[in-house]
């Protein structure tokens, strides 16, 4: 009989990472820049708002989208406080964590909530957010006070979404409206 031959010399095989090491790990230092002017830990922060519940519910409310002639349903906009006042936040840095653009708004009382966008196949920042504020003083004064302020490594951009302007109904309504203008004005 065959004597099978002995397995190659080497190292050991490495082990799966199990649950217990990834608890290990340290949380990321932060970035400089954005806790503001201020780096002194001993200063009091604001109290920190509760963490929204995750809105797995729809309420019933479906969020058909269109843009560049493609319509589609997303879910993720149910997950949003309704009627409020939400800003586009552009020109992130691609290292910036979803906390950092929470900590940069979370001076403002109606903050509710902030995403960055990740690209879905490769799990990388798409360079821009969102953050969802429920008092339209705080809205306007956030984009006063923060646009072009300094986030992480880069200047950021803040404007007012335009997230309601891609809802199929809107749409729907900007077309009508267009052919109306067209056949008042004999085109």
């Amino acid at each position: 009989s065959m004597v099978p031959p002995p397995p190659p010399a080497g190292p050991p095989p490495v082990a799966a990472a199990t649950s217990s090491n990834i608890t290990t790990i340290p949380p990321p230092p932060p970035i400089h820049g954005i806790s503001g002017t201020n780096n002194n830990p001993q200063s009091q922060q604001p109290p920190l708002p509760p963490p929204l519940p995750p809105n797995t519910e729809t309420d019933g409310r479906t969020h058909v989208r269109s843009a560049a002639g493609q319509t589609w349903s997303d879910p993720t906009l149910a997950q949003w406080p309704a009627n409020d006042f939400r800003l586009f936040v552009g020109n992130l840095a691609k290292d910036l964590k979803q906390h950092h653009l929470e900590q940069h708004f979370q001076k403002y009382p109606s903050f509710a909530m902030a995403r960055i966008m990740y690209n879905k196949a490769d799990g990388k920042s798409r360079g821009y957010g969102f953050v969802s504020l429920l008092d339209p003083k705080d809205c306007a004064r956030a984009i006063r006070e923060m646009d072009q302020s300094w986030l992480g490594s880069r200047p950021i951009k803040v404007k007012l979404s335009e997230w309601k302007d891609r809802e199929w109904k809107e749409v729907k309504k900007r077309g009508k409206m267009d052919k109306r203008k067209k056949k008042h004005f004999g085109l």
